[in-house]
């Protein structure tokens, strides 16, 4: 198949490399994948040279000029698949397809749990789309809640998932790199260092259990970049300034998350299907997450992590403390994580699912 993919935004998030990985997994299988993003400099330096890769500004729901360009690009592709990820691009979507004549299947993966209503001129649009991929049951279920005019066998779950990773292809080490114990348990965050995705809660848990030995390390680029700053000064107050690290970005998250013991994913804002814990439950570690979103659908407190209530760093704390105590029980946690993300939310699955939509739309 020629399929076309949408990078949504801007900037490099979850849904960004939820798109290359399904790209990069597509083109393995002999299809032939173009991507189209927005005029962006940071998509750009990731990509150019990498994949085909084309830009269209992308202004608006109702850019005539995106979806005149688009047009021809599907012409000259004469493309099986349009998938998009973002609700903004299907009226030019629809529209390109109309003013090019292609037959081109319109797939679009909602990857947020939100209600949102598109307005009701663009609705008959919807209609038409070959189908609607969910991340997750919350998220379909906010939208379908909120748009009972969309067809429900047009709307489907598919959760996230992240291709297999080879433990021996680790190449980076954080324990030799800061010359970190072996013995003294690693706990891990990763992802945007950021006041939504709950560090300043960790810091103030984690703050709560500093008579315990652990080193904790927060890996990845931080929103604003000074706010770093403002948790290491938290961290002094709690008496944690030997025990925390920053590390930054990395673009080799999971070599590094393979010497963890505990990683940990506090957001506390409502996320469709975070990919944080199930890097950490495919490496067989012990998670901790909040239950704010679409995490219980795949984590079951006490048995493959543990959930937490968002915003709450006496709990969060508590869970820290317990699998701190226990290494047994952590490790225990891991190891059915690993199990419960082989059978059910590999990648395997996922992309036989998407591939089974791509062809059928049910």
């Amino acid at each position: 198949m020629k399929i076309i993919q949408i990078f949504p935004g801007k900037i490099w998030g979850g849904a960004e490399q939820y798109i290359l990985d399904l790209g990069r997994a597509l083109h393995e299988q002999g299809h032939e994948v173009t991507y189209l993003a927005r005029n962006s400099s940071v998509i750009e330096e990731r990509l150019r040279g990498k994949v085909l890769l084309r830009t269209l500004p992308f202004v608006c729901a109702w850019d005539i000029c995106s979806a005149l360009r688009l047009s021809y690009i599907l012409k000259e592709k004469n493309a099986d698949i349009i998938h998009i990820h973002d609700t903004r691009f299907v009226p030019i979507v629809t529209t390109a397809k109309w003013l090019s004549g292609s037959n081109a299947r319109v797939i679009l993966t909602r990857h947020i749990a939100r209600a949102g209503s598109p307005l009701p001129f663009f609705r008959f649009m919807f209609r038409r789309l070959h189908c609607m991929i969910f991340v997750s049951r919350l998220a379909k279920r906010l939208w379908a809640e909120a748009n009972p005019w969309m067809p429900d066998d047009k709307m489907n779950v598919v959760h996230n998932s992240i291709p297999a990773f080879n433990e021996k292809a680790a190449r980076i080490s954080l324990k030799s790199q800061y010359h970190l114990a072996e013995n003294i348990p690693l706990i891990v965050f990763t992802g945007r260092i950021r006041r939504s995705k709950g560090c300043g809660v960790l810091i103030e848990a984690l703050g709560k259990v500093a008579h315990l030995p652990f080193t904790a390390v927060f890996i990845g680029s931080s929103k604003p970049t000074s706010y770093p700053i403002h948790l290491l000064k938290l961290a002094k107050e709690r008496g944690l300034q030997d025990k925390i690290l920053f590390h930054g970005f990395s673009d080799e998250v999971r070599s590094l998350i393979q010497e963890a013991d505990i990683g940990v994913a506090p957001s506390i804002v409502r996320e469709a299907c975070p990919l944080v814990p199930m890097e950490f439950m495919q490496a067989g570690k012990c998670v901790i997450a909040t239950n704010n979103g679409a995490q219980p659908e795949y984590v079951t407190s006490g048995e493959t992590g543990l959930l937490v209530s968002p915003n709450n760093p006496e709990e969060l704390a508590e869970a820290l403390r317990t699998v701190l105590k226990q290494p047994s029980y952590r490790a225990e946690l891991g190891k059915k994580a690993k199990l419960y993300f082989d059978k059910h939310l590999s990648y395997e699955k996922f992309i036989n699912r998407i591939n089974k939509l791509y062809d059928t739309g049910i």
